[in-house]
């Protein structure tokens, strides 16, 4: 038997660990956001097995079961947070309005981070940050498509007058970006001084202070 979910609705393999009354989705699922929370706030290196088995309410036989070891487990965590972001772009490509795709791709991506504030601090403390197959797989999956669809979404908006068309393009991607990611990255060293906490509420008056300033200093004469 190759130990892997069982076929039949009401029995589990042998290789199965008993566990739970989850469904291998759910117990999946749980174990990836375990992780993700501790990776997040001590690092991979400085997490063991037993602490995500704990903060899931399984056993450490449970993650080998499903993710082989940490490497897998960390391979699994930043597949969800690049997969989120990637739903971000696209759901915000969707759209062709004037002027509704930057808009709607500072509040998706500012939404999606404050309901899993993991996933830039794990992007940049495990993936961008050194290299690995991590980063590798961050460019293929990740970096390719967003670099293929933002930059001629953003001339769009140029060449409909919604942006000045004086910006460079490059700088004014990067700009956006920084000020969207920063303050999640900031956020445990700057939330207690700055007394902001990075939830819904959060994302909602950012993203509308964000805009504000694009309004301000990059929006061009059409709105």
């Amino acid at each position: 038997m190759d130990g892997g979910p069982a076929d039949m609705p009401n029995r589990k393999s042998p290789g199965r660990p008993q566990a739970s009354d989850r469904s291998d989705g759910e117990a999946r699922d749980v174990l990836i956001r375990a992780a993700a929370n501790r990776f997040a706030a001590q690092g991979a290196e400085g997490t063991s097995l037993r602490q995500v088995a704990e903060d899931a309410g399984v056993t450490p036989a449970m993650v080998a079961y499903y993710f082989r070891d940490k490497s897998g487990l960390l391979e699994a965590v930043v597949r969800k947070g690049l997969g989120t972001l990637l739903e971000v772009i696209d759901a915000s490509a969707a759209t062709h309005e004037p002027g509704a795709f930057l808009s709607g791709l500072v509040r998706r991506y500012l939404s999606a981070l404050a309901a899993d504030p993991w996933i830039p601090q794990i992007l940049i403390r495990e993936v961008i940050s050194r290299e690995s197959p991590l980063r590798d797989l961050f460019v293929e999956e990740f970096a390719s498509h967003a670099v293929s669809v933002v930059p001629d979404r953003v001339l769009e908006e140029m060449r409909q007058g919604m942006l000045r068309d004086d910006l460079d393009h490059r700088y004014f991607i990067l700009s956006m970006l920084g000020m969207c990611l920063f303050p999640f990255i900031a956020h445990p060293v700057l939330g207690p001084l700055l007394h902001f906490d990075v939830d819904e509420v959060f994302a909602d008056d950012y993203g509308t202070h964000v805009l504000e300033l694009i309004a301000r200093g990059a929006q061009g004469g059409a709105s």
